[in-house]
C-alpha cells in the first residue's frame, strides 16, 4: 500500500496449524491430532518505509512469531515473541552511503527456537539488541 510517494508499508502474514495425523513409534503416548511441537499458529511480519528525501531512506519493521507447543504431547508451550527492527541509510555522495541497522530495538528477551528435551524445557537464546553503524562504497 502507498500512502505517498516516499511511505511505503508492506505486511505477511501466516497463519497455519499443524497436526501430528498419526501416533509416531517413538512418541510416548498419544499424540495423534496434538499440534506439531516447534511450529507456530501465526507469523508475520509489518514493514514500514520511509524516505523523507532522496538521499535519506529508513526502514522500521516488526517480526512476529506466535506462540507453539515444545513437545509433542502439548504440554509445555513458548509463548511466542514480537521483535522491532530498524534500519537507515543516508547517500553521502554518489559513491558513498552511511548506514545504521539496529536489531531488536526493545531489546526483547527470546528464544530463536524452543522446545522440550530430556526432560527440561531448552531454550536457544536470540540475540540482544544490537547497533551497527557502517559506510559502504559502490562504483
Amino acid at each position: 500500500m502507498h500512502c505517498e510517494d516516499n511511505l511505503e508499508v508492506s505486511a505477511n502474514w501466516t497463519l497455519a496449524r499443524h497436526r501430528y495425523d498419526n501416533n509416531p513409534a517413538l512418541s510416548r503416548g498419544v499424540i495423534q491430532g496434538n499440534d506439531i511441537d516447534t511450529a507456530p499458529r501465526s507469523m508475520g511480519g509489518l514493514q514500514v518505509n520511509w524516505a523523507p528525501t532522496e538521499r535519506v531512506t529508513s526502514e522500521l519493521e516488526w517480526v512476529h512469531i506466535g506462540p507453539y507447543f515444545t513437545n509433542p504431547d502439548n504440554t509445555n508451550r513458548y509463548d511466542g515473541h514480537d521483535l522491532i527492527n530498524l534500519r537507515a541509510n543516508l547517500a553521502l555522495s554518489n559513491v558513498w552511503q552511511g548506514f545504521l541497522r539496529v536489531t531488536n530495538l526493545l531489546d526483547t528477551d527470546y528464544a530463536e527456537r524452543a522446545d522440550y528435551a530430556f526432560g527440561n524445557e531448552r531454550f536457544f537464546v536470540g540475540e540482544p539488541r544490537g547497533v551497527y553503524i557502517g559506510f559502504r562504497r559502490s562504483n
